[in-house]
């Protein structure tokens, strides 16, 4: 923890008057009130973490101890207790749980943590049967001697959102937890000497800023660290105010116990120490990784905006971890690459590289070797028609799925919006909006959409580029109308099956064929835009199968 190395274990202890020996201890408490003491014999200053080699990242599925609806209704529960004046804060919390092999360690994901999350109290535990590796930004409590301070968070936002102050409900819950710290400071040091020596710092963090504030008292001499751990914890910026209402509420209504998260880490010598609010974390128990995620919620909380919270909180560093969200994707933003597979072979796969790489370099995301890249995919199931999807963001992620070809022509409709076409350059997610917009066409009976630019220009649909027949002519709209460079499109282009101009929307009323373009769908003949049927003749059967000898000559080996 911030240089300081710890080894050589001699003794594991959950009787805080362990402490009283001098000696160096690493703490952990959990939320709920349970201590580990682990003591060692060894300790160096000013180290760099070890070399413990490459963190592979996780393939897994998160699972929330809460659903979105849950936790909305939680957050709702918790503004009833405020209304009735049994509470005035609380922070609410949820639980994420994958698998991870028992011989694992989280050593190599700590080493990650340091070089892509780099956070001022991140912290490392491992005991025999027990691991942490955290990134956590709070300090909770820093000893010398006598003097003593704490320095609560409350209020996080985007980087995007910099340069505004704080929202009035980040300023006065960040008042509240300041108040309730200076409360239990008092409870333990000498009269007079509780301060808020700094309140509404702004940190910046990896993704992320805080608002910090500083609470400093002078303990009493007849308060050993017993009463002063009993009286501190948990903290309370990840409980709420009064915070014994609070705890109460929070274990009658989350369905997971918090166990390490919420509660301290760190380490303490003698008379001094150093422990970090255990938030960020993840913590392994057999073959189970666990990490939590919590907002804090008042009176003016809305339910959505606060899921939204805990869900910011943990992007980062689950995507750094990997694994999955329940939808299939990858926490974070990134690249990825759609790939159609078949008889076990991936479609275009080369294609699709030099445009990730390309995306890469421009954007800054780290993309593995080929070599790399073909031998997890050559380490895959071998499937006869499926989807691949390699993703590139905190870590390079990979899966393949069944897929079956659809069986008819696709019904398009049309949608206007502002384009940028920067913003279409590169293959990204989240992708979040896109499949919005295809969900939204087939609420209205579509199969897909042509979106049409501000300047009336035809774009590229929700996932699809398009290719359409215009006085006899095959054409592809231009990128510069804000479309994505599509490997298919590319395809289709540089094999001379299309020539890319921008095409106005009111030409599409004179076109009489035309073909939806992916990597997965390769080419699904439109049938009809916006209502007008077009043609499916031996016209589109020709220029199909050209498309998929030219597809074929370029997929061998």
């Amino acid at each position: 923890m911030n240089g300081v190395l710890a080894t050589d274990l001699i003794e594991i202890s959950s009787d805080p008057n362990c402490l009283s020996d001098g000696g160096f201890w690493a703490v952990s408490s959990t939320f709920e009130g349970q201590y580990t003491f682990a003591k060692f014999r060894s300790v160096a200053y000013g180290i760099a973490f070890p070399d413990v080699g490459q963190w592979l990242g996780l393939q897994e599925v998160w699972k929330s101890s809460m659903s979105q609806p849950e936790y909305e209704e939680y957050v709702s529960d918790i503004r009833g207790q405020i209304e009735l004046g049994n509470v005035y804060q609380v922070n609410a919390c949820r639980i994420l749980t994958t698998k991870i092999e028992k011989e694992r360690n989280l050593a190599p994901l700590f080493a990650k943590i340091l070089a892509k999350n780099p956070a001022p109290n991140a912290c490392y535990l491992q005991l025999p049967d027990f691991e942490i590796a955290s990134a956590s930004p709070e300090l909770f409590l820093s000893r010398n001697g006598s003097a003593l301070k704490t320095s609560p968070i409350k209020g996080t936002r985007k980087l995007s959102e910099t340069g505004s102050a704080f929202s009035e409900k980040d300023r006065s819950e960040n008042v509240m937890i300041v108040d309730l710290m200076r409360n239990d400071f008092a409870r333990i040091c000498k009269s007079g000497s509780v301060k808020v020596s700094d309140l509404f710092r702004s940190e910046l963090h990896p993704g992320l800023e805080h608002l910090v504030s500083d609470v400093v008292g002078e303990i009493r001499e007849d308060i050993g660290w017993r009463d002063l751990l009993s009286e501190l914890l948990p903290p309370g910026s990840v409980s709420g105010a009064p915070k014994y209402t609070a705890v109460k509420l929070i274990a009658e209504s989350e369905p997971a116990e918090r166990s390490p998260y919420c509660g301290a880490l760190g380490w303490i010598e003698g008379e001094n120490a150093h422990l970090s609010v255990a938030i960020r974390i993840f913590w392994k128990v057999g073959s189970e990784l666990k990490f939590g995620t919590g907002a804090g919620i008042t009176w003016s909380s809305d339910p959505v905006l606060e899921w939204e919270e805990t869900e910011l909180k943990a992007a980062k560093l689950l995507a750094i971890a990997g694994g999955f969200r329940s939808d299939s994707w990858p926490f974070g933003s990134g690249l990825f690459e759609t790939i159609r597979v078949e008889n076990g072979n991936p479609l275009l796969l080369r294609e699709h590289l030099v445009r990730a790489r390309n995306s890469a370099a421009i954007l800054g995301f780290e993309i593995p070797s080929d070599a790399e890249i073909f031998s997890k995919i050559g380490s895959l199931d071998r499937i006869e028609l499926g989807r691949l999807r390699l993703t590139f963001g905190g870590t390079f992620q990979f899966s393949i799925d069944p897929y079956v070809d659809a069986t008819h022509a696709a019904r398009i409709g049309l949608r206007t919006l502002e384009i940028d076409p920067m913003a279409k350059a590169h293959k990204v997610f989240p992708y979040t909006a896109n499949l919005q917009m295809l969900t939204d066409a087939r609420v209205d009976g579509f199969d897909e959409i042509i979106i049409v630019n501000q300047y009336g220009k035809v774009c590229e649909g929700a996932v699809s580029n398009f290719v359409f027949r215009i006085a006899g002519l095959w054409v592809t709209p231009s990128l510069d109308s804000g479309v994505l460079p599509g490997v298919i499109r590319g395809l289709v282009i540089n094999s001379g099956l299309a020539i890319e101009s921008e095409i106005d929307v009111a030409e599409l009323e004179n076109a009489t064929h035309a073909f939806a373009l992916s990597a997965l769908r390769i080419a699904q003949p439109v049938s009809e835009i916006n209502g007008r049927k077009l043609q499916e003749d031996a016209i589109s059967k020709q220029w199909r199968d050209k498309l998929r000898e030219i597809l074929q000559s370029h997929s061998v080996g």
